[in-house]
């Protein structure tokens, strides 16, 4: 038979309290636990996906350090760690690079600078301006792509060094006859405002095409005669017509 347990108030309470204690520690020990978890898988590069080579590229070196400085952020990878684990992003020509440079990298802004001294290092302006007037737009090229590669030269520049209406005036005279006939220098004052009116010239072209072309081949219309009332040929054309012609004339 059970024996029955007789329990006071204040002993109940004491017991309540204790179990209520237990659990508020149990649930610590579950979010301590958790937060090392996680701070054992952040902090670090060996989860980046974005990978550099050693291409001397000024668009790849900058979309590999913006791809790394972002992630370093969104990962709260602190400058220490970020230097210790910037070897993982390297394969090729750049991880031997960087097993002869590494330690003249004393900082993370070291590191960055040493990419873009190696791999891409600055222009001299001359050399921008010569690639910038070096092409015009091409028929085939979309107003878009055009823009934005040259753009990107013009970023190359020292800051500050022209405005966007100076800008406009370069890169007005490289464009195709078929924009600049119908958009008017004065007529723009931003790169937007080129950019939607090339749009628009862009999409009227398409229409144009389309409808010089004509029809869809199955769409084409297909003469009926009107003697033998067939299809595929006409009345003047017509054979039986031309038989029955004949044989009339033979009578």
């Amino acid at each position: 038979m059970a024996q029955t347990i007789q329990m006071t108030n204040e002993q109940l309470q004491a017991l309540i309290e204790a179990v209520r204690a237990s659990a508020v520690s149990a649930a610590g020990n579950a979010v301590a636990a958790g937060e090392s978890s996680t701070s054992k898988t952040k902090g670090s590069f060996s989860n980046c996906t974005h990978r550099f080579g050693g291409a001397r590229s000024h668009d790849e070196v900058e979309e590999f350090i913006t791809n790394i400085v972002t992630y370093k952020e969104l990962e709260s990878i602190s400058d220490e760690n970020a230097l210790k684990g910037i070897s993982l992003l390297f394969y090729g020509i750049a991880s031997t690079w960087w097993q002869g440079v590494r330690k003249e990298a004393k900082t993370w802004n070291d590191a960055i600078g040493l990419i873009r001294e190696h791999f891409s290092p600055t222009k001299p302006a001359y050399q921008v301006y010569m690639e910038f007037f070096e092409k015009k737009q091409e028929d085939s090229v979309a107003i878009d792509t055009f823009v934005v590669e040259k753009r990107a030269l013009l970023a190359q520049l020292p800051e500050g060094r022209h405005n966007e209406e100076t800008e406009l005036d370069f890169l007005y005279g490289l464009l195709n006859i078929k924009y600049r006939k119908h958009i008017p220098r004065q007529s723009i004052t931003t790169f937007r405002d080129l950019l939607e009116q090339g749009r628009i010239i862009e999409h009227n072209n398409q229409e144009d095409e389309a409808v010089s072309k004509g029809p869809l081949r199955g769409a084409r219309r297909v003469d009926r005669c009107t003697y033998c009332n067939f299809r595929g040929h006409t009345f003047e054309n017509c054979r039986k017509r031309r038989q029955a012609q004949n044989e009339g004339n033979d009578d």
